[in-house]
């Protein structure tokens, strides 16, 4: 009895064997296509990912997941018209959970806005914000639709939604102001100023110190012909965030001169430097300020305390090396420059250069 037992244990396990070796092409197990597919967006192989998504539904019709990617692997393609069809057939599908039914609006979001058909897309987005259990994709996706629809005011309020989903209304003030201010600019570009100025406002409400908000504002009245209200804008930049200027000093010279003021000029760079010691921009500035003036010599030590701090800085360079040769220093001048070759070329005993050797090396 145990025998016979013992030889139908065996008889199953051989027949059982046989099964699973017939289903193993070179006898290796034969690895479903849909997770061929998931592994291969991973690896970024859209074209093997793109193949064994079709071979995924010819053999599973109900998985909606993988529909959804091979539905994005079309638009992918350039085929919006095959990515659009599966998308739609997918929300009249039964039994699918909130999660995977945000991610199909979403991609029919993106369908729609690759197209062209921005409303819809619009709808789409505010669709799976809606279904999202998570949002954030949702609402970062539903931005810059509105921002490719040219609607500020939508854009802002799925970033504000965003930051609140987040937890970060308060500690991103800064930020949202900011952003506002940006849209902001881009309106004032566009030649809409008091458009602008309306979205300044809102974002003053977050963040009225934030250094681009004072930056486009003073931008704004430039364009309004208030050129004292920018020039008090950008100075108060400069009063409250003397680490971030950035090409600042070239706006305020340009509406200190529109505005009949630009001897004022000295003074902002004097007084910005007594705090920022060495500061490149302010010290360019004033070295070319002084230079206008005749003031060549006191010039030269702006440029040389700047250099101290900044020695990689061009401009400063070649407006140190103008002015000394301006001076009548063109042996320091050709001194420097020589240090400053040999620097780049790291020599450790830099040669003046001569006429011979410039015929040299021209040879």
């Amino acid at each position: 009895m145990i025998e016979l037992i013992v030889g139908l244990v065996a008889i199953a396990a051989i027949g059982g064997a046989a099964w699973l070796w017939s289903r193993r092409p070179n006898g290796r197990a034969r690895r479903p296509p849909y997770l061929t597919a998931l592994s291969a967006l991973v690896d970024d192989d859209r074209e093997t990912a793109f193949r064994e998504l079709k071979n995924a539904v010819r053999e599973d019709s109900t998985n909606a997941d993988a529909y959804l990617r091979l539905g994005d692997l079309f638009r992918e393609r350039g085929d919006l018209d095959r990515a659009l069809q599966i998308h739609r057939e997918l929300t009249t599908r039964r039994g699918l959970d909130e999660d995977l039914r945000a991610r199909v609006a979403m991609s029919l979001a993106r369908d729609h806005l690759v197209a062209g058909r921005l409303q819809k897309a619009a709808e789409a987005a505010e669709e799976a914000v809606k279904r999202a259990p998570e949002p954030i994709a949702a609402l970062e996706l539903l931005q810059e639709v509105h921002e490719r629809r040219g609607d500020p005011d939508g854009a802002f309020r799925a970033v504000r939604e965003k930051f609140r989903r987040e937890g970060r209304e308060k500690t991103g003030a800064t930020e949202l102001a900011e952003y506002r201010a940006e849209q902001a600019r881009t309106l004032l570009d566009a030649g809409r100023p008091d458009d602008a100025e309306r979205l300044l406002k809102d974002a003053r409400k977050h963040d009225g110190t934030a250094p681009k908000v004072m930056y486009v504002t003073g931008l704004v009245r430039e364009k309004q012909g208030d050129y004292t209200g920018a020039i008090r804008a950008w100075e108060e930049i400069l009063e409250r965030h003397p680490k971030k200027i950035v090409y600042l000093f070239r706006s305020l010279e340009r509406v200190h001169f529109l505005n009949g003021t630009y001897g004022d000029m000295e003074s902002t760079y004097t007084s910005f430097l007594e705090k920022v010691p060495g500061h490149e921009d302010a010290s360019f500035g004033l070295a070319r300020f002084l230079r206008r003036k005749g003031q060549t010599d006191t010039a030269i030590d702006v440029c040389r305390s700047a250099l101290d701090q900044h020695p990689e800085s061009e401009s400063l360079r070649v407006l140190f090396l103008t002015l000394l040769v301006h001076s009548g220093r063109a042996g320091e001048a050709e001194n420097r420059l020589n240090d400053w070759i040999s620097g780049i070329l790291g020599e450790e005993t830099p040669r003046s250069s001569t006429a011979e050797d410039l015929l040299e090396s021209s040879s």
